[in-house]
């Protein structure tokens, strides 16, 4: 893509009010995930009732899904399909993860199978989302270098939490796991920087 589309399309703008929605959302993000992670850590494996597992994820999942449609309109205003479809599978498939759907019906290999074919999707809309952001020139779309490292932070964090483990001491494991999760909250940085980058139609 290139100035060309630019100059078919008028720049994106957004509110100011939609602006501080996006960077409150993402300061949701990062204080759930610290406050979360730190929790663990410092009181050690805690059984956390039914409830409470759904408030947190609602908590999660309703700033986090404003994100990912902040970016999809994004997209959807510069006609790039490709991104608009991978940003989308990768909402689809973090609400289905994080949301544990259908584990009642399926015996264990079943949710095995289920558990990695969402996350061999999640992994590939995520590459593709990747690779097309870096065939777009970074100067005719403000704010497209911040979602370019979000999504490679949000991989590089993926990579880090599936593998990290393997090396720990199993004693070590649960600590090490918050510690690693810790780092999921970078992510947010980039959407907030986003954010400002985008011109106001105030």
């Amino acid at each position: 893509m290139n100035a060309i589309l630019i100059n078919n399309y008028m720049k994106y703008t957004i509110s100011r009010t939609k602006r501080n929605v996006i960077i409150l959302s993402s300061l949701l993000l990062i204080l759930n995930v610290l406050i979360l992670r730190l929790f663990f850590f410092f009181t050690g494996p805690t059984k956390i009732d039914t409830i409470q597992i759904v408030i947190q994820k609602i908590i999660f999942l309703i700033p986090y899904g404003y994100l990912m449609l902040a970016f999809f309109y994004y997209f959807r205003h510069y006609k790039l399909k490709v991104l608009q479809i991978s940003i989308l599978t990768i909402l689809i498939m973090d609400v289905i993860l994080r949301a544990n759907l259908f584990t009642k019906m399926f015996d264990s290999t079943w949710k095995l199978i289920f558990f990695l074919t969402t996350n061999a999707i999640w992994i590939i809309a995520t590459i593709s989302l990747i690779i097309f952001l870096f065939k777009i020139k970074i100067k005719d779309y403000p704010g497209i270098l911040s979602i370019r490292k979000y999504a490679i932070s949000m991989l590089l964090f993926f990579v880090l939490a599936t593998t990290v483990l393997f090396f720990i001491k199993p004693n070590n494991r649960f600590s090490t796991q918050q510690l690693v999760e810790l780092t999921s909250a970078i992510p947010y940085i980039f959407t907030i920087d986003f954010a400002i980058k985008l011109y106001l139609n105030e």
